[in-house]
């Protein structure tokens, strides 16, 4: 993420946003260097098929290539995947954007979101086509030869690309997911996730279907722009794998900020008439009720699904598990011997950082044979809303199921006025909540909302790691004043 940075005496000023974005196009990187594939007429030779630029596809190309293997990486889009294209990097930028909109609709009372919103827009392009041109760059140096177009898997050591035919020793699905259609009559009528980032400006107001990830950081963002939300949610909570109390408090802080929640909402039909579209659902905790919410636009955000169709694999006999995604083994291997796969091709966690740590650890294992396998137990998350959530190990309730006994968990929780809040004239508390074990004081999970949490909680995925105890933290110094002393005290 860029940082404000202060511009020397004597240097040009920085281009301002629209100057970046209309920079001529990065250029297509060259083929790798000669000898890094034999050509055979429209035939070629790899130890690796890539298909997929997306953060496990580059990962796992840029080490493999290092420890000398002739890698090819097959993309049909731009280089670096849902995250840098669709997903974290412009998500996070607008979520920046929307916290400058709201800072200055609250000191100036005649500003409106659309502009705010076309500028932000306009930095996410330029930030996103410099990373797109960084991938590229940093696969060409490390001798990644990379083909565009559609891969179709003909054989389990074979990969075509248009006229082109790759013989590989091993193949590596690392294709990504795509947002799920919402699947009621009318359901095209919606926006999905993908499409938020084409938009030039804002409807005045959105029905956002959905209450994970996806659906909490949207509403919070377009909130902030100034567009009335209505959010609707099937189930009985937002974000049904965060702990509960955390999740109760953000559904509060939404609501204080003017996002209307539907909860116990199981959507079945979208129409639109009259410029608007009508959104109707039945209320689960109420059977034989209709109820329905207009607004300008719909934007369904109902969950990712593999994106694994169309490569051939069903005609290899690749076994795919119940969400969709192909299932391998502990080693990232399907069925078929010579092909792996990784990321959000597979059943599992679908997170930036777990499809890097895979493709590196994978790159080394068959090549190498020396990686080091990334501690996947501990992983840290986060919701870009406002206010931000962040979370590390077990939630209360899964720590109670491990546990098998509710008094062998204890928890503390502390709900506080941050300093930006009340200098904002504010009194919306922060929530931070510790997991522990009764009787060691084993930290055993964090659940963070304050906008510092995601950063706090990085941190605190090396303390669990390292088996961080309530009394560690009681007796560690704290630094005032700041957001995360409230853990120490």
């Amino acid at each position: 993420m860029t940082k404000r940075q202060t511009t020397p005496a004597g240097t040009k000023e920085p281009r301002r946003a629209r100057e970046v974005s209309a920079a001529p196009p990065v250029q297509q990187v060259p083929r790798a260097r000669s000898g890094r594939t034999r050509r055979n007429g429209k035939v070629r030779e790899a130890d690796l098929v890539v298909i997929g630029g997306g953060s496990g596809g580059v990962a796992c190309a840029r080490r493999a290539a290092a420890h000398g293997a002739r890698v090819i990486l097959v993309e049909r889009d731009a280089i670096g995947g849902t995250c840098v294209n669709r997903g974290c990097v412009p998500k996070k930028m607008l979520s920046y954007g929307a916290g400058w909109s709201a800072i200055l609709s609250g000191c100036l009372s005649h500003t409106g979101g659309h502009e705010d919103w076309r500028d932000a827009i306009v930095r996410v392009n330029a930030e996103v086509a410099r990373l797109n041109a960084a991938y590229t760059q940093r696969l060409h140096e490390s001798g990644v030869e990379i083909l565009r177009g559609d891969a179709l898997v003909t054989d389990k050591n074979e990969v075509r690309v248009g006229d082109e035919t790759i013989h590989a020793r091993r193949i590596l699905i690392a294709t990504g997911a795509r947002p799920r259609t919402l699947e009621v009559p009318g359901g095209e009528l919606a926006a999905n996730s993908d499409d938020v980032f084409t938009w030039q400006t804002v409807p005045s107001s959105i029905a956002v279907i959905g209450g994970g990830y996806i659906g909490v950081e949207q509403a919070s963002i377009l909130s902030r722009y100034g567009v009335k939300v209505d959010l609707i949610v099937a189930g009985d909570r937002l974000l049904p794998h965060f702990d509960h109390e955390i999740a109760t408090a953000l559904a509060d802080a939404l609501a204080a900020r003017g996002v209307r929640l539907h909860l116990n909402a199981e959507v079945n039909l979208l129409s639109q008439a009259n410029g608007a579209v009508e959104v109707c659902y039945r209320p689960t905790d109420r059977p034989g009720q209709t109820e329905a919410v207009r607004a300008q636009a719909a934007l369904a955000a109902v969950g990712r699904v593999s994106n694994v169709q169309g490569l051939g694999l069903e005609d290899l006999g690749i076994h795919f598990g119940p969400r969709g995604g192909i299932r391998v083994d502990r080693h990232f291997r399907s069925n078929v011997r010579t092909i792996y796969a990784l990321g959000d091709a597979i059943e599992g966690l679908h997170l930036t950082p777990v499809a890097t740590a895979q493709g590196r650890w994978l790159a080394d294992r068959l090549f190498s044979r020396r990686g080091e396998r990334a501690d996947f137990d501990v992983v840290p998350t986060a919701v870009f809303c406002e206010p931000a959530i962040g979370a590390v190990g077990l939630t209360e309730a899964q720590a109670i199921e491990a546990a098998g006994n509710p008094e062998r968990i204890r928890t503390v929780v502390k709900r506080f006025v941050s300093l930006e809040n009340r200098f904002g004239g504010s009194q919306h508390q922060s929530v931070f909540k510790l997991v522990l074990n009764a009787r060691s004081g084993r930290v055993l999970g964090a659940h963070l909302m304050d906008n510092a949490a995601p950063e706090i909680v990085q941190t605190l995925a090396v303390a669990l790691r390292l088996g961080v105890r309530e009394s560690h933290l009681q007796t560690t110094l704290q630094l005032h004043p700041t957001v995360s002393e409230e853990l120490f005290g």
